[in-house]
């Protein structure tokens, strides 16, 4: 009498096998579009400079209000909403939220240690902040005014087809993409997933992948990677908010990511001096010795990353170990123009203040939305431009140029130890 229970179990579990395999199996392959790749041959020590009125159609200063609550050292990462930009300062390890106007909303902390806040996401849809502070167990999710609305559980590191990441760009309400990184992990691994051969993902809310591309040759798989400071990653908003710009590692190689696609769009050449071998990603002679090889060749450019495209404008950051004003580029599609945004002068048209600093954190080009672009500058750097346009005075175009009034306000009674300051940025499409 037993026998029909013990078979309808087995039955059953093996039902569920199946149907475990086949949620796995399910995961759809976005293929790879080579068919039109643009080949562009840049060579950074031939970028232009200018002044700003050369390059750009209109620039805003946008000073953040200083307060107690709303202090903070400088911006990791920006995002850009209708209404607010919402900063991640990993100095403090918080998510700030200012209006358009830079006036302080709200502020969501975290603990030091293991429940610190150190990436974060938004779902423009559902106006959500998205980030986890215990080590991907569980998804907290915040309103714009800071307010937890739910927090979800997630399956850590042995979830089979689950993305462990706070740095989820949506393109829906429901669904996003992010990156998966190069690794070697074995089948029989716990910690194998269905798309660990993958590099980029396509997840719902509860990051569970439903789609996958951009697989990596087994060569690649243990690459030792050196990720260039102050940049926000392989994978950017390309201006728009249903695509993506994904630069591969070490082969100068620049995709766009769309909700169902992915296309193989732009191959950056560089002269030889300021090269990688060819075969630096998969050459075995290298493996372990990448990052000792990027630092003992300061020329050779090792990362691309920060890519957008405003316009016919494609901007990206090509970082070299050594110290250089060429690493952040503006190259025009349509004219063959490249200039360094470092070495684009102040003049009447940004007050003789300037766009960019000689600091460690400045980060270049920290966001695009809308056609515009966004950096950001230190007090510390505003205020001392300030005073020397103060010692100008007997220059007539200084003389002559007026602060807006968000300017006069923020020079008249902030200080070099206040927040930083946004500045957007609209370029010129006939460069």
């Amino acid at each position: 009498m037993r026998l029909p229970v013990i078979v309808n179990q087995l039955i059953i579990s093996f039902c569920l096998l199946m149907a475990s395999t086949f949620s796995v199996s399910a995961q759809k392959i976005i293929k790879v579009d080579s068919s039109h790749v643009m080949t562009l041959r840049i060579d950074p020590s031939n970028a232009m400079g200018g002044n700003v009125a050369d390059v750009f159609t209109e620039i805003n200063y946008i000073p953040l209000e200083t307060t107690d609550e709303s202090l903070f050292g400088s911006i990791t990462k920006l995002e850009i909403t209708d209404d607010y930009y919402i900063i991640l300062d990993r100095n403090t390890r918080s998510i700030l939220i200012f209006t358009k106007a830079g006036k302080f909303h709200a502020r969501i902390k975290s603990n030091e240690g293991k429940n610190a806040i150190y990436e974060f996401s938004i779902n423009k849809w559902k106006k959500q902040i998205i980030f986890s502070k215990d080590g991907y167990k569980n998804m907290t999710f915040c309103d714009y005014d800071g307010k937890v609305i739910t927090t979800a559980a997630l399956g850590g590191e042995t979830a089979k087809d689950e993305i462990n990441t706070d740095d989820f760009h949506y393109f829906a309400p429901d669904k996003g993409i992010a990156t998966h990184y190069y690794n070697d992990i074995d089948s029989t691994s716990k910690y194998y997933k269905t798309f660990s051969k993958s590099l980029i993902l396509y997840g719902n809310t509860k990051h569970k992948v439903y789609a996958q591309g951009l697989p990596f040759k087994k060569a690649e798989s243990k690459l030792d990677i050196l990720n260039s400071g102050n940049s926000r990653g392989p994978l950017t908003n390309a201006g728009v908010d249903t695509v993506f710009f994904y630069a591969k590692a070490y082969n100068y190689s620049l995709f766009t990511i769309t909700p169902n696609t992915i296309k193989y769009s732009y191959q950056l050449v560089f002269p030889l001096y300021a090269s990688l071998p060819l075969d630096f990603s998969t050459n075995p002679i290298y493996n372990q010795k990448r990052i000792e090889y990027i630092e003992k060749h300061t020329n050779a450019i090792f990362s691309i990353s920060n890519v957008c495209k405003p316009g016919d404008n494609l901007l990206f950051k090509a970082s070299i170990y050594g110290s250089t004003k060429e690493d952040n580029l503006i190259y025009n599609l349509k004219s063959g123009t490249l200039v360094a945004y470092q070495h684009i002068q102040p003049d009447a048209k940004s007050f003789f203040l300037p766009i960019s600093e000689d600091s460690w954190n400045f980060t270049g080009i920290a966001a695009c939305q809308g056609g515009y672009i966004y950096t950001s500058l230190s007090s510390l750097a505003m205020f001392k431009a300030d005073e020397e346009n103060k010692e100008n005075k007997d220059n007539k175009e200084i003389k002559n140029v007026g602060y807006t009034p968000a300017l006069t306000q923020y020079f008249k009674k902030g200080s070099r130890k206040d927040n930083p300051c946004i500045i957007q940025l609209k370029l010129k499409d006939d460069l």
